[in-house]
């Protein structure tokens, strides 16, 4: 099991899931950042994780800087 945090603009949520469905929460949060024990990652480089060695999964909102 990996742990995943999804993080919102209410808090987060933490669960406990398989790989295969850590790929379906990437994959439903098109907009959120991904972190993969820490390390910020493409999302078109997913498929290449060996997920065997990963132990957590961050989803955050994409920052967007800039001026009003």
């Amino acid at each position: 099991m990996i742990k995943l945090r999804i993080l919102n603009e209410t808090g987060h949520t933490e669960l406990a899931l398989e790989a295969t469905q850590i790929v379906d929460q990437i994959i439903g949060h098109p907009t959120h950042w991904v972190f993969i024990d820490g390390e910020m990652v493409a999302r078109e480089t997913i498929t290449e994780i060996n997920w065997d060695e990963v132990t957590s999964v961050d989803l955050t909102p994409a920052i967007v800087g800039g001026q009003y």
